[in-house]
Parts: structure tokens; C-alpha cells; sequence
């Protein structure tokens, strides 16, 4: 019973990671030098990071006994539905007006402005990002809940919530946000029915590696061969 309220404290990690990125950080004037901006975010988020693994370390070893059987199969399902959750945002997207989607002009650094070895520190944030996400929204937020009415109820308001702590992502841009609401409703379903966090955890970690670590590691490779893309 202690285990399971300890979990609660993790609701606070993300809430946390977005006033402290995106209020404190400003007051220290972190964004004047990209590369301290980035640093300060991922050891912001590393520490996100490690303080979901204490808190939800006995859950994960135990949720992972049980995904592991048969985990050839499991990750094949979870390649398809990788696939399927990029298909998913392309489709969402069309369905809203291109000019909607326009998003305005940022002051904050982009890791494309910073050398490959920088972008793939920058990749480090999405790359580990899914294992708290997916623990508060599907998790937390979700999993729970033991009426089928709340669940219904909470598959939506966890999506909500999951596309909405992109905004900084989009700019503020909400419209920008809905397929990511969207996606967080389909991490939701394949929780459900997974059964197991690692279920929507896997396929949220695919997507974001796909996006963002892979390409990372190919622009690296592609500077240190000299070829300039």
C-alpha cells in the first residue's frame, strides 16, 4: 500500500519539468547561450528521468515479467503500431487546415543551430522522455482508474493533458497540438489493452526515437564522413 501511494508523487514530475524549464530557466537567462539552454533541460529531465525509475522501479520489474513473454512477438506488435501512430498523426494533421498549423516565431534555441553532437544530446530528452509520460498519463492518469465510465472519461483528459504539454513544442500553438492529443488517446487504447505499461511504452519510445535520436545519430555520422547536409 506504501509502494502504491509513493506512485502519486510521480504526477508531480512533469508539472515540475515545465515550471522549472519554462519559468525558471527564463529568469536565469539560460537561453542566451544555446548549448547552456540545452544541458540545463536535459539534466532537468534526467533527473525527471531517474526520479520516475525510484518511484515506479518495483511496478516497471514487475510489469516487465510479464511483458516479456513472448517478447519477439510483443515488439514486432509494437514495430506495427509505431507505424501505425505515425500514420495516425499524417492523417491528423490533413484534417486541419495547413495555415492553423502555422506556428510563430520562437526565442528559444533550436538544436538546429548547435553542431550534430549537440543535436544528439538534444534527441536525449524525447529518447527518455516516453518512460514518464507514459507512466503519468497511461499510468497514473488512466490505469488507476477501476470504472469503466472513468476510464472512458480519462482516456480523453490523459490525451488532452499529453498534447497539451507539448506547447511549448508548437509555440502555444493548440491547433498544432491536437494530433499529439490524438496519439495520447492511442497510447491510452494500447495500454488498455496491453494490460502493460511497457505495451505503451515501447511503441512511444519508437516513435520518439524514430523522430528524434535516429536522425540525430545520422546527421553525427554523416558530419564525421565530411558530408554537409
Amino acid at each position: 500500500m506504501a509502494s502504491n501511494k509513493k506512485h502519486w508523487w510521480g504526477l508531480f514530475i512533469i508539472p515540475l519539468e515545465l515550471l522549472i524549464g519554462d519559468c525558471l530557466f527564463p529568469l536565469l537567462h539560460l537561453g542566451k547561450s544555446p548549448e547552456t539552454a540545452l544541458l540545463a533541460s536535459t539534466l532537468l529531465f534526467l533527473t525527471g528521468f531517474v526520479a520516475t525509475i525510484y518511484l515506479f522501479h518495483d511496478f516497471l520489474r514487475e510489469q516487465w515479467h510479464l511483458y516479456r513473454s513472448r517478447l519477439f512477438l510483443r515488439l514486432l506488435m509494437s514495430i506495427f503500431l509505431t507505424a501505425v501512430a505515425f500514420l495516425l498523426l499524417r492523417v491528423t494533421r490533413e484534417m486541419i487546415p495547413s495555415e492553423l498549423l502555422q506556428l510563430r516565431a520562437s526565442t528559444n534555441p533550436s538544436p538546429q543551430t548547435l553542431n550534430p553532437s549537440w543535436t544528439v544530446l538534444a534527441a536525449i530528452i524525447p529518447f527518455i522522455a516516453p518512460f514518464t509520460e507514459e507512466l503519468t498519463f497511461r499510468y497514473l492518469l488512466l490505469g488507476k482508474f477501476s470504472s469503466k465510465f472513468l476510464r472512458v472519461i480519462m482516456l480523453f483528459i490523459q490525451g488532452i493533458l499529453f498534447g497539451l504539454i507539448h506547447w511549448t513544442t508548437f509555440n502555444g500553438n493548440v491547433y498544432a497540438m491536437i494530433p499529439y492529443m490524438v496519439l495520447g488517446v492511442y497510447l491510452g487504447l494500447i495500454y488498455l489493452l496491453s494490460k502493460n505499461i511497457w505495451g505503451s511504452i515501447m511503441v512511444h519510445w519508437m516513435f520518439n526515437t524514430m523522430n528524434s535520436m535516429l536522425p540525430a545519430l545520422l546527421l553525427l555520422v554523416l558530419n564525421l564522413l565530411g558530408i554537409t547536409t
